[in-house]
C-alpha cells in the first residue's frame, strides 16, 4: 500500500509541476515561439524543396530530344529535335535550326519565352511526356512524348554499317542503306511516288536511319547499338518496350 500511495504521489506531483509549468507566461511565450520556429521550418523546407525539384527538372532537360508523335497527330514540320541547353531551347528538322527561344520550368510546367509549352510528367530519365490542353476543344488536345537522344553503341565506320541488312520477317521490317526497299508490284504501279530508301545520318554523337519516301525525308529514327549480329532502334513508339532489336540478314 505504501509503495503504491508514494508511486501516486509522485506521478501526481509531476503532473501538477508541468501543469503549472504550461500555464507560465514564459512557457506560453515558448510554445509560441516554438510553433512560429516549426512554420518557419516548414515554409523554407518547402520553398528549398521546389527550387531544388525545378533545379533537377532543368538539369533533367539538358540534352538534346526526338519527339514522338501519337500515331494520329500530324505535326509541321514532321521532324522534330529539341535541344535544352542553359535556359535555351532550339528546335530543329535535323537539317537546319528552325527556332530558338528562351525558356524555363515552374513546378512541371515548362514556359517559352512567357507561354506556356505545356506540362510534362518524366516516364525515365531519358523520356517524358508532354500535355498540352486546349481549352475550346478537347478533341485538339495533345500528348507528346520526348526521348532522349543517345551516342550510339557501334565499333563500325559508317561505311561498314551502310553495306548491312537488317529484317524482322514477323514485323515486316527491312533496313537497308542507299537501296530501293520498296515491294516491286508498288514500284510498278505508282513509279517514283512509291519510291523507298534509308540513308544513314550523324547528328553529334547519334546515328539515325532516314527513310525517304517519294524523294523526301519523312522520318528519322535514332540508333541506340548497331554491331554485324544486330541493330537496336528507339525513339519511334509511344509503347513499351520503346526499343526494337533487329537481327541481321
Amino acid at each position: 500500500m505504501c509503495k503504491i500511495h508514494i508511486f501516486l504521489s509522485q506521478e501526481f506531483l509531476s503532473l501538477t509541476e508541468n501543469m503549472l509549468l504550461r500555464s507560465s507566461p514564459l512557457h506560453e511565450a515558448a510554445e509560441r515561439y516554438a510553433t512560429y520556429f516549426e512554420s518557419a521550418k516548414m515554409k523554407l523546407f518547402t520553398i528549398i524543396t521546389f527550387l531544388f525539384m525545378n533545379l533537377n527538372f532543368a538539369q533533367n532537360f539538358e540534352g538534346k530530344w526526338i519527339l514522338t508523335t501519337n500515331g494520329d497527330t500530324y505535326i509541321v514540320p514532321k521532324i522534330n529535335l529539341f535541344e535544352f541547353k542553359n535556359g535555351i531551347i532550339i528546335i530543329s528538322d535535323s537539317e537546319k535550326n528552325l527556332q530558338t527561344n528562351n525558356y524555363k520550368i515552374v513546378g512541371n510546367e515548362i514556359f517559352v519565352e512567357n507561354n506556356s509549352f505545356g506540362n510534362f510528367r518524366f516516364v525515365s530519365d531519358n523520356r517524358f511526356t508532354l500535355y498540352k490542353d486546349d481549352e475550346k476543344d478537347a478533341k485538339r488536345n495533345l500528348e507528346l512524348d520526348f526521348v532522349r537522344l543517345e551516342t550510339t553503341k557501334t565499333d563500325l565506320t559508317e561505311s561498314e554499317i551502310e553495306k548491312l541488312t537488317f529484317e524482322s520477317k514477323e514485323l515486316d521490317i527491312l533496313i537497308g542503306f542507299n537501296v530501293e526497299l520498296q515491294k516491286p508490284y508498288l514500284l510498278e504501279l505508282m513509279k517514283e511516288k512509291a519510291t523507298k530508301k534509308m540513308k544513314l545520318k550523324r547528328i553529334d554523337s547519334t546515328l539515325f536511319i532516314c527513310n525517304y519516301e517519294a524523294g523526301e525525308l519523312d522520318s528519322i529514327i535514332p540508333i541506340k547499338e548497331v554491331n554485324r549480329e544486330f541493330i537496336e532502334i528507339y525513339g519511334f513508339s509511344r509503347k513499351e518496350p520503346y526499343i526494337l532489336k533487329i537481327n541481321r540478314t
